[in-house]
């Protein structure tokens, strides 16, 4: 615990430079003797760190300072390696750094795992995207977006984007919506059309609300229970949680889920045929039978 304690302290003074004994302590939630404590430990095993008093103060490092890889596990240093590989998935050049870390970490097999987040089929037009997003993300650029709502409704609007989020098999834009004035989650599929403009913003991430304290809230649920055939098993291990997963006697799956009631779910339901009993709610098997019944009767039309 102690040297995960004493890596914090290192890499919070790499970030920030010069930080108080009291700020330490603050964001390690420990006391400040045991800050001093720290620093002497580090101190004592080489790394170059040492508080000045006065005004502007604090504990730093000295200048060019970089890290020893030995203060990393070997599981912090497979961690590393990964992130950086999964930069790979936003078309990033990274192989030279691969190298470099993988040597300096004595590792020898780099290429363990290859990330790629775009769709099949859309890897081009998924890369342009994602360099346009990281362009106004990093540049803090405004963005001129046409997109299509959950509704099927498509307005253009100006946002300025905070955040990419990768959450449920989907990339989702954290960003401020003039039009709506507030804080919103774009799915970053439903973004039809983005423009990189050249105004500039200038809040700060650390500003703006975390996604729990913004507006966007989730939908009511509902709870179902879903009976599955054995015949499309392998969409249900792939799209539900597999501790959800209860498999019966005769090879179907159970599963009690919550969904919000809406139409996406009934479409989403109705994907899956005859292979899918809906045990609960019984408003729902009225809803997906209506819902069959009006594509029959648009189909049939003559």
């Amino acid at each position: 615990m102690r040297n995960d304690r004493l890596f914090q302290i290192l890499y919070l003074l790499l970030e920030r430079g010069t930080m108080t004994a009291p700020e330490l302590a603050r964001a390690l939630e420990v006391s400040v003797r045991t800050v001093y404590r720290d620093i002497d430990a580090l101190s004592l095993s080489g790394v170059p760190v040492y508080a000045t008093q006065g005004k502007h103060g604090g504990v730093s490092l000295l200048p060019n300072y970089s890290f020893d890889k030995a203060l990393l596990t070997d599981e912090e240093q497979n961690q590393i390696l990964y992130a950086i590989q999964s930069l790979r998935a936003a078309e990033q050049p990274v192989d030279a750094l691969l190298s470099k870390l993988g040597g300096m970490f004595q590792k020898q097999n780099t290429n363990w795992i290859e990330v790629d987040f775009s769709r099949w089929g859309m890897g081009s037009t998924d890369s342009v995207k994602f360099e346009r997003l990281k362009s106004a993300l990093i540049g803090r650029r405004a963005l001129n977006i046409v997109y299509c709502s959950a509704n099927g409704e498509t307005n253009r609007r100006v946002i300025l984007p905070l955040k990419l989020i990768f959450k449920d098999k989907s990339w989702y834009l954290h960003a401020f919506c003039r039009m709506q004035e507030d804080y919103r989650l774009f799915k970053v599929n439903r973004i039809v059309e983005m423009e990189v403009l050249e105004e500039r913003f200038s809040e700060r991430p650390d500003e703006t609300p975390q996604l729990e304290q913004s507006t966007y809230s989730m939908p009511e649920m509902q709870q179902m229970r879903l009976l599955f055939s054995p015949a499309v098993a392998f969409r249900v291990y792939d799209e539900f949680d597999c501790t959800m997963i209860e498999k019966q006697p005769d090879g179907s799956l159970l599963i009690p889920v919550q969904m919000p009631p809406d139409s996406w779910v009934v479409s989403y339901l109705h994907s899956f045929g005859t292979a899918l009993t809906i045990l609960e709610p019984e408003s729902l098997r009225a809803q997906l039978a209506a819902h069959a019944k009006a594509i029959w009767e648009h189909h049939s039309k003559e």
